[in-house]
């Protein structure tokens, strides 16, 4: 038996075996690039970054990726096999108390947030008012631990000391709810901020009316119901006005015929529309008060004739 024939036909099916083996691409088979496309022939280990366009597969490389080294995300060099997560190659030190979407709070320029206001936008709460210049760890106590555990967005689970030691209204005593943004602005840059955010219910806190609650509930008393009609609060005798008319020749009418809640200054009768248009027409702007025409402020009399000269033709 020729040994020595055997032995080289042996040898020479190992070379292919070694041949075909040094031939399979490390990058998987999927890669169908030719090699020259990245590699130099002097040294395979030489990488053309520019030739490979990134930026045409499903992760284009941008801000600080573009100076990541390729095996830095493709350990493996099977380049269809790398995922695109952030969690993939980011561990995650905030521990899955923000969710897996890094996007929502960082770029892939810088780690650092720069949309904070944006992001407690969309979560529902707002940093609006003394909210905005907020230290962070006030709200989120364990964020020096990088975790933002999710918190209660009312105002007394933060607020619940404020709420319990206030004594001018005692919120407790009075029965005062803790739903704090019925009487406070959080917009405001003070607890002070009040009145803007309460329903009012049939009394909107309008005008001249967006006061101190104290003037109208005496000693904090707030649940005892007021009563909504102007002389209860704004008594219209002789010696609270210049007018003596209000307690006779107008005591048939209702404070709000005339007045309004800006000013009480500001009058319009409303029976001048129906005799003598005086608030339109000629007369419209030409009177500033009531005096101008009527003298006698008991019995509230007048007559054209005390401006209009209709013999003379003199009108002014």
């Amino acid at each position: 038996m020729n040994y020595k024939l055997i032995s080289l036909v042996i040898t020479f099916f190992l070379l292919q075996s070694v041949q075909v083996k040094a031939l399979k691409s490390p990058h998987g088979e999927k890669l169908k690039k030719e090699c020259s496309l990245c590699h130099v022939t002097e040294n395979w280990t030489k990488i053309k970054h520019d030739s490979f366009n990134h930026n045409k597969t499903k992760f284009p490389l941008k801000g600080q990726h573009g100076a990541v080294s390729c095996k830095k995300c493709h350990p493996t060099l099977v380049f269809d096999k790398a995922p695109l997560g952030c969690v993939a190659c980011h561990t995650d030190i905030h521990e899955g108390t923000v969710g897996n979407d890094c996007g929502r709070c960082h770029s892939q320029n810088s780690w650092i947030v720069s949309n904070i206001r944006q992001i407690h936008q969309q979560a529902g709460f707002p940093l609006i008012g003394e909210h905005a210049a907020a230290d962070c760890n006030r709200c989120h106590t364990s964020a020096s631990l990088l975790r933002f555990n999710n918190i209660r967005s009312d105002c007394y689970s933060c607020h619940q000391y404020q709420y319990e030691m206030t004594i001018n209204p005692n919120h407790k005593a009075t029965g005062l709810g803790t739903d704090c943004q019925r009487c406070h602005n959080m917009a405001g840059q003070t607890w002070r901020s009040i009145g803007h955010g309460f329903d009012h219910g049939v009394f909107p806190l309008v005008g001249a009316h967006n006061i101190q609650c104290s003037i109208c509930h005496f000693n904090n008393d707030f649940k005892t119901k007021l009563s909504t009609v102007c002389s209860s609060c704004h008594d219209p005798g002789p010696a609270n006005t210049s007018t003596p008319a209000h307690t006779t020749k107008f005591k048939s009418f209702a404070c709000s015929d005339c007045h309004n809640t800006i000013s009480w200054i500001s009058v319009k009768f409303p029976m001048h529309e129906i005799y003598g248009k005086i608030y339109s027409g000629v007369h419209n702007g030409r009177w500033s008060a009531c005096t101008d025409c009527h003298q006698n402020t008991t019995a509230y009399t007048s007559y054209c004739s005390k401006c209009h000269d209709f013999n003379s033709g003199n009108l002014p």
